[in-house]
């Protein structure tokens, strides 16, 4: 059984830069190796590590500004402060294939994680070590592989799909699958993932796939496809395990990361800083850069002493007034995603004009200037509540609906929603959708879950006092962002998204 200590961004358990080449690799670039991989995966611990190295590529993908731009610059949440011109460029929408370098680094980044994965699929498959732990690290690294494709096409929608060790001149020359297909092999990996993953873990792997994260996701995957019924049904089964919702939503979202790997949490992106060096493993994590509350003078941020903490910040964003004015006055996600002051004290300006700064949410206090441990939620329970209540209004049911969303909000304390008033379901709609943006604000959902609805340009074009050029030139092609200009070039077989032609 998995009884190694968990410390899947540690690249020396593996030598993965050797084994498995660049992170930065692109579909049509030579891997480099000098150990032969005949010569590994012999031992449980062997493809235990080389697993590992199949997590690594998450924290290199959530850290990197391409992933925040994609995910957070262009919706009706954020609003950029200047300083990128790419960020910039999403945010007003203007961008083009060939200038649009935010994505690039996301495909990259995914691609040459899908190739590991399927690299170490196979030399697990054939190895001779113990079937159940077999199994399992098989179900780890198809939860990936799926991770890495629910990320692409939520991005870019139609995309290669590639789950054999191909050479790697076989894989230059694949062409886009159609999104139903990368879906069904998604559900497909999630499906059998869910099969072999055990509830939990020991203390010393904790982070690791379980198969409350393989249903979760599977279920966000048939929301995404609409299938309302599949979503409702596989959901269900993650709500009759023993996650539960914390009992505030700030116990989240403690600033000194004492709520890591919590009971509410299902899949989040590991993050350890060195006690030596005062740097992650794999890189800073600079997220926690873009969103305090400004430059610092010793330990004091817009004119409030935070004590000890020695932060270096660059605030890229600041939020929308239709963001500020999602949440009723008494909601405590209000004070956890924005802040005015810290320990009683007011800050002495805003992030922008009389704006507030992001709040505790955002923020790692235990950070050293951009060293951060500050881990990433791509997976808790309040997502399964969500999609329970999401599928039960496309299904009909609007009274199971409004049980569910009331479940977050009582969590918050915020007004709940009252069956009397005969809510419709388009009604409904419209409040859930307002109620993840609530819920999940910086959780790299929003632009997913506008583009899903086909909300996109209404959202954008409703936030024109902070978004004039987003508002004029925002268009429905934009859900989706253009396939790489340099895949293409390097790829005759790529057709690229016809309106960015």
């Amino acid at each position: 059984m998995l009884n190694s200590k968990f410390k899947f961004f540690s690249i020396s358990t593996l030598g993965l830069m050797l084994l498995f080449g660049s992170c930065e690799q692109t579909l049509t670039e030579e891997p480099q190796s000098i150990i032969s991989p005949d010569a590994f995966f012999k031992t449980t611990d062997q493809c235990r590590q080389a697993t590992n190295g199949v997590y690594s590529h998450l924290p290199g993908i959530f850290n990197q500004t391409g992933f925040w731009s994609v995910t957070m610059a262009g919706t009706d949440l954020f609003m950029n402060q200047g300083g990128s011109a790419a960020i910039e460029a999403i945010q007003d929408y203007n961008f083009s294939a060939a200038t649009e370098t935010n994505s690039h680094a996301v495909w990259r980044v995914c691609y040459a994680a899908i190739k590991d994965a399927n690299f170490v699929i196979n030399r697990i498959s054939a190895s001779e070590i113990d079937e159940e732990d077999k199994n399992s690290l098989i179900a780890e690294n198809k939860f990936l592989r799926a991770m890495y494709y629910y990320i692409l096409t939520n991005v870019f929608g139609d995309v290669p799909l590639w789950t054999d060790e191909l050479r790697m001149e076989e894989v230059a020359q694949l062409p886009r699958s159609p999104l139903a297909d990368v879906r069904a092999q998604m559900i497909l990996d999630l499906e059998q993932a869910a099969a072999s993953l055990p509830l939990d873990y020991d203390s010393n792997n904790v982070g690791r796939v379980t198969k409350g994260a393989a249903l979760t996701l599977l279920a966000k995957v048939y929301l995404y496809a609409k299938e309302w019924q599949k979503a409702y049904d596989t959901a269900h089964q993650v709500e009759d395990s023993e996650y539960i919702l914390l009992p505030r939503y700030a116990d989240l979202f403690d600033p000194y990361n004492k709520s890591k790997n919590n009971k509410e949490s299902i899949f989040e992106i590991q993050y350890m800083r060195s006690a030596e060096t005062n740097q992650n493993f794999v890189v800073n994590s600079y997220y926690t850069y873009f969103f305090p509350t400004g430059d610092a003078a010793g330990g004091t941020y817009a004119g409030v002493d935070f004590g000890t903490v020695i932060l270096q910040s660059y605030p890229q964003f600041y939020p929308t007034q239709y963001m500020m004015d999602l949440y009723a006055p008494e909601d405590e996600r209000r004070e956890v995603s924005l802040a005015w002051g810290f320990n009683g004290k007011p800050f002495n300006r805003g992030s922008k004009d009389d704006r507030p700064w992001f709040g505790p949410k955002f923020w790692d206090l235990t950070a050293n200037r951009t060293a951060s441990e500050k881990n990433f939620y791509f997976l808790r329970y309040a997502d399964v509540i969500m999609v329970l209540a999401e599928a039960a209004n496309e299904l009909g049911n609007v009274p199971d609906a409004i049980r569910y969303t009331n479940l977050i909000r009582a969590r918050a304390k915020a007004p709940l929603l009252d069956p009397a008033d005969n809510l419709t379901q388009a009604d409904l709609r419209a409040f859930i959708m307002e109620e993840r943006a609530r819920e999940f604000v910086g959780e790299f959902q929003r632009k997913w879950d506008l583009s899903r609805w086909g909300e996109l340009v209404d959202a954008i074009q409703s936030i024109r006092q902070d978004s004039e050029d987003g508002a004029k030139n925002v268009k429905p092609h934009h859900a989706l962002f253009p396939i790489p200009y340099e895949e293409i070039v390097k790829n005759r077989n790529l057709v690229q998204t016809p309106e960015y032609q």
